[in-house]
């Protein structure tokens, strides 16, 4: 009987085990913005950002003459801005499928009442301000540094890209008005299907 209970225990733990391990698997298989946002809960990070929300405060950097602090109060108070977040600068799917979209489709934003158009990455002024001269060479996205990702943490909106480049954020895209959110689009880590895209926001306006 003892031992018929023994092995009864053991095979619990082993269920237990491995319904653990395949929560954790499919967590990160999914890689969706909201799992992350619940596994930075967990660790005691911040909420995901939703509709309705106000943006949090932060202090981006940007390229002007050579690196210069921004307030976001400077980019969002009582301003119509459009605001896309990626995983970084000059990766593939962020040159050649989000921005160009953006870059492309900016007067039609500025059409529809929008005030400027922002772009932020965890990256540092002067990778952001060499992107901008390769793939926006008129300037018509501003790219905003968010390098410690305080303002990404502070979104909920970042996730953990290991020795690849660290913490990033999830590619997004939001329509701001006067410093609240009131359209939003998540993608799936650094998945682009659409959701961010310059012709979902420009839909939504």
């Amino acid at each position: 009987r003892c031992d018929a209970r023994a092995r009864d225990h053991v095979m619990m733990l082993r269920s237990m085990t491995l319904f653990s391990a395949m929560q954790l698997a499919s967590a990160y298989s999914a890689g969706s913005a909201r799992m992350l946002s619940r596994s930075a809960m967990l660790r005691g990070g911040a909420k995901m950002l939703a509709e309705g929300d106000a943006l949090p405060s932060a202090e981006f950097m940007i390229m002007e003459g050579g690196p210069k602090p921004l307030a976001s109060t400077d980019i969002f108070s009582g301003k119509k801005v459009v605001l896309f977040g990626l995983p970084g600068a000059m990766t593939p799917t962020c040159s050649e499928q989000q921005l160009p979209g953006f870059v492309e489709l900016a007067e039609d934003f500025k059409a529809k009442g929008v005030d400027t158009i922002a772009c932020v990455a965890v990256n540092d002024p002067f990778v952001l301000g060499e992107w901008s001269k390769a793939k926006d060479p008129e300037g018509k996205v501003v790219m905003l540094g968010d390098g410690g990702a305080q303002f990404t943490k502070a979104t909920g909106l970042d996730f953990d890209t290991g020795n690849f480049g660290g913490v990033r954020m999830v590619r997004c895209a939001m329509i701001v008005d006067d410093g609240k959110v009131v359209k939003l689009g998540v993608e799936k880590g650094g998945a682009f299907e659409g959701a961010s895209s310059a012709e979902s926001m420009l839909e939504a306006l």
